[in-house]
């Protein structure tokens, strides 16, 4: 149930945040008590229990997606859509101690979501093949991101172009069998950073460089960037095959601002990282 990321959390039954007697519950407690610890928590769900949650009309949820909630065709990215919604809806009223339906999403700026009510909180939203992955902040921002842990990342010239020099040395040093699992972890977190601060592929990922801090624990490996002081950042496993990593930015509103990449990046630069920033 615990590591970096709680779950995977099912839907809650109604009223189950408030009412405390529900023992599928135990779950969202979870979530709020690692808001309350730690100032944030990273929970997840599978897209096989969330995209069919009722209760919700898809439209009052989507809110200002709801052009691409209409637009999607294949049922899997109307569901991914739905059920990351929904589990962020469910998480942000977790931490809150609110009801869900007091939970208004919006899409802030650059497209990120942001939590309009209630106020003070901040969520990130990743989704890749079966798992959808939500983190929620109180008083700061938060980015998420996950990555099946086999994704191949390590075929040149790809790795060059989201990590530091000093990066590609120490993955040099690795063996081979490890090199491609490590770059899952570098890549999650440079995501999760570009996702809390809004900027997407605009930001030159080769430009933030990640040490590890010490051993993996329990609860994922805390990292480090000298190009983000004040930020804190965890990798870790969850779901067995998915890496999640979290960026949580420092207390108040401020976010250092991005560095290179910038407006100027064409569409075929973009494609040619083939990766993506999936809100």
């Amino acid at each position: 149930m615990t590591g970096i990321s709680i779950g995977p959390l099912p839907p809650p039954h109604p009223a189950a945040h408030s009412s405390g007697t529900d023992g599928s519950d135990h779950g969202w407690r979870y979530v709020r008590g690692r808001v309350l610890r730690d100032g944030h928590a990273v929970c997840h769900g599978l897209l096989t229990d969330w995209a069919a949650a009722p209760g919700t009309p898809a439209r009052e949820l989507s809110g200002a997606d709801w052009a691409r909630y209409r637009s999607a065709r294949e049922p899997a990215v109307r569901g991914r859509l739905f059920g990351s919604r929904l589990l962020a809806r469910h998480a942000v009223a977790a931490a809150a101690d609110a009801d869900p339906s007091l939970v208004e999403l919006v899409r802030g700026a650059g497209g990120r979501p942001a939590v309009c009510a209630p106020a003070g909180f901040d969520v990130g939203i990743s989704h890749t093949g079966d798992l959808l992955v939500v983190g929620v902040a109180r008083g700061r921002r938060i980015g998420v991101d996950a990555e099946h842990r086999d994704r191949p990342l390590s075929m040149p010239p790809l790795p060059e172009k989201f990590c530091h020099p000093e990066e590609l040395a120490r993955l040099a040093r690795l063996p081979a069998a490890e090199r491609n699992r490590a770059l899952v972890h570098r890549w999650t977190l440079k995501e999760a950073y570009a996702k809390a601060l809004g900027v997407g592929l605009r930001l030159d990922l080769s430009g933030v460089p990640f040490v590890a801090c010490g051993a993996a624990r329990g609860d994922g490996r805390r990292w480090r960037s000298p190009a983000a002081p004040g930020w804190c950042f965890v990798s870790g496993t969850a779901a067995r095959r998915f890496v999640v990593a979290c960026a949580v930015g420092p207390a108040g509103p401020r976010t250092p601002p991005p560095r290179g990449g910038g407006a100027g990046e064409t569409g075929a630069e973009l494609r040619d990282r083939d990766v993506s920033i999936r809100h």
